[in-house]
Parts: C-alpha cells; structure tokens; sequence
C-alpha cells in the first residue's frame, strides 16, 4: 500500500479497522463495499486482507489486528530516521528496529500479536513465491510476553523427526495426490512451486501403461526413463499460475525410482483425464474450470504439507519456518540425507562412485552456478541408477 506523507495513516486506519468491524460483509481499505469482481487493483496489503480473512469470514477482531499492525509498521517508517523504504520493502534490520520501537508503543502481548499478524503476510507471500523472505520470521518469539512464557518451545531448535515415522506418515496420507506430493519433495528436493508447475509432459515413466494414461514427454526426456524435468523457464513472468514460477536457474532432469514411479502410475489412473494443452500433475479440488487456475496452488501446497506435520506434531504455532516442518524442511531434509548417502558411497570400497557428492546434490537442486552443473551433466547418465538407489525410500512393499 503506497504511503502519503499528507495522511494520518494511524488514524485512517484505526476507522478502517472499526469500519470493517461494524460492517456484515466485506471491506477492504480502499475499496468501497460491493460485489468484487476485480481485484487486480489491490496492492500487498488489500489483496492479503481481502484473500486471507474475508474469502474465509475471519472473526472481525482478527481482521482489527492486522489493520492495527500495518498502521504501526507504516508509523514506524514514516517516523524513522533509519529505514527509508515502503512497508512491502522492509528487511530484517528494520523489521527489529520495528519491534524495539513497536515495544515503547504498546503491551508486549499485543505487540506479539502485531508482529505475528505481519509474519503470516509475509509467510503467505513467501509460500507463493512472491516475496524472497520473511523479515518477520520468529520474531515474535523473541518478545517477552505472557504468550510465549507458557510457551512448551523455547529451545528454538527444529522438531526433531524419526525417519520411521516419517515413511509412517507419508504411507498412511490419504489421497493419492498428496502421497504423492509428499514422496516427490522427500526424494528429489525440488521447490514446492516445482511441484506444482510440474505437468505430465515433465514425467516420462518406462511402463506399458505409461503409454496409455500420461502424454507424450517432451523431447528433453526423450532418452532419459523414469525421470523427471524440472523447467527453468517456467518462471513468475513466463508461467501464467498460482505458484509463482520455478525459481532455479537451470532446467533439471531428476531420476525417480521405483516407489515414486509407482505412485505416479497410481495417480494417473485417478487423476481427472485432462490433454487440453496444460496437464499439471497436481490439480486443485475446484472443479469444473476451464484455465490454468485448476493448477494447485503453491500456498494450498504448502497448507496440505503444514496439515500433515500439524497431524504429527511437527508443526506448531510459534516456531519460525526453520524449526517446523514445511516444504522448506522437505527440500533441507533430502539435502542432508541424499549428501550423506552419496559421501557414503563415495568412501565405499565396494562402490565404483566416484564423483563429488556435493556437486551431485547441488546439481540435483539446481540453484548453483554453471560450472557445478556442467560437472553433474557430463556424468549425469552414470550417476542416475546411484541416485535411484539413494533415495529416501518410503517402504511401498505390501501396500
């Protein structure tokens, strides 16, 4: 939201606040109250307000406290005589320089729920892809308030998860789109925007029913069976969706074994038959559409992870993103457990591996720079079967 030096933002936004209170139906600063229909004039802060609490009639008090705190942040810029930027723009420096002066402004309690009110805005930014980070992350936690003294997690350390109960929690995930999902991000490491961008024409599966339920794969996949492409180009500009686009910087082939592939097989037998131009391998649950909206969303994704974790007590209101499990964590788990499978192989009398495996890793997730890739892509055919046989198995046998 654009700030105008001639407005008493605070007061403006307090009547706003006790306008949409009193109000039955929706009210979005800015906008006047009718049937919406476009909302392409929203900025940040009317678009999260009109997505996040009204498309889902959030109590009025809820929707009071995030209008007070983008009041005060917008207060705190305005005011300072250290940062000089819009509140969209803010880092985490003037993210703690808010806190600190937010605390000589009100209760410590209140100004948790302030700063909690501005994590989730930028957590749901930063789930779509649409911001780079989350100034406000954890910040919260680092108020004494009465809040976070009865808290049971002060450590600031992540949940620890068992590798047995993490196959136990993806094996017993009802659906086959989210099984699948979550077997994707835990044996490959791709984003959850990949994921979601991921269309069957990305998928090219060695099966006799692979011919008559999925597409033809592109022709990158061409020589390559049982595996996956991740496309650089399909970026926020280029890529008309929900998810924000792919964010790595080479496109990516990815091996898959025998677990995923089955499970892909799976999905396909009881996806909604659909070759009309885009066929995402992930699709939301509105239907009937007729455009690329019936995509899944990266932030219901990410929402449909964050319910698994919450299922299992991974996940708890609080806790900054590095400590919860979330697709971040998926993406930081294959990380750790592919590279320690690899250097294993690597030291391995018995194995004929050979390669870095750091290099393999960061060319599986490709966020690095040309000459890593270029190592991993001249032994790219060599190491698939090694790949394959490191991944994180999940334990399919007798399903």
């Amino acid at each position: 939201m654009p700030m105008n030096s001639e407005v008493d933002i605070e007061s403006e936004m307090q009547e706003v606040a006790k306008e949409a209170v009193d109000l039955d139906g929706p009210f979005v600063p800015g906008i006047k109250r009718t049937n919406i229909e476009d909302v392409s004039e929203f900025g940040d802060f009317e678009y999260y307000a009109w997505e996040r609490y009204y498309n889902h009639s959030k109590c009025p008090s809820t929707i009071e406290d995030l209008f007070s705190a983008l009041a005060n942040l917008e207060k705190f810029l305005q005011n300072s005589d250290k940062i000089n930027c819009d509140p969209e723009d803010i880092g985490k420096r003037g993210a703690k320089e808010f806190k600190r002066w937010l605390l000589g402004e009100v209760e410590n309690d209140t100004a948790s729920d302030y700063i909690s009110e501005l994590n989730n805005m930028a957590q749901f930014y930063l789930s779509d892809g649409y911001y780079p980070g989350n100034p406000f992350n954890g910040l919260s936690d680092t108020i004494e308030s009465t809040k976070n003294k009865s808290s049971s997690f002060q450590s600031n350390e992540r949940i620890t998860v068992d590798d047995s109960r993490l196959r136990e929690a993806i094996r017993s995930t009802h659906g086959s789109q989210k099984i699948v999902l979550l077997t994707l991000l835990i044996k490959t490491g791709v984003r959850i925007s990949e994921a979601c961008n991921l269309d069957w024409e990305d998928v090219n599966i060695d099966h006799p029913l692979a011919d008559d339920l999925l597409p033809e794969p592109r022709f990158e996949l061409s020589d390559y069976p049982d595996t996956i492409y991740i496309d650089c180009d399909k970026t926020e500009e280029e890529y008309d969706s929900d998810t924000g686009g792919n964010k790595r910087k080479v496109d990516t082939r990815i091996p898959i074994d025998d677990e995923l592939k089955r499970l892909l097989l799976w999905h396909a037998l009881v996806r909604e038959q659909r070759f009309d131009g885009e066929n995402p391998v992930f699709m939301s649950n509105n239907f009937p559409k007729n455009d690329s909206s019936d995509r899944l969303s990266t932030s219901t994704a990410w929402m449909r992870v964050v319910k698994v974790a919450k299922e299992y007590g991974w996940h708890e209101s609080g806790r900054s993103e590095l400590e919860n499990v979330t697709p971040h964590w998926f993406r930081a788990k294959f990380t750790s457990y592919m590279s320690t499978q690899l250097e294993a192989a690597s030291n391995s009398p018995e194995s004929d591996f050979d390669a870095d495996p750091k290099d393999v890793v960061k060319g599986l997730r490709g966020d690095v720079g040309d000459d890593v890739i270029e190592r991993y892509r001249l032994r790219e055919r060599d190491l698939q079967d090694v790949i394959r046989a490191r991944q994180f198995k999940i334990g399919l046998e007798g399903l």
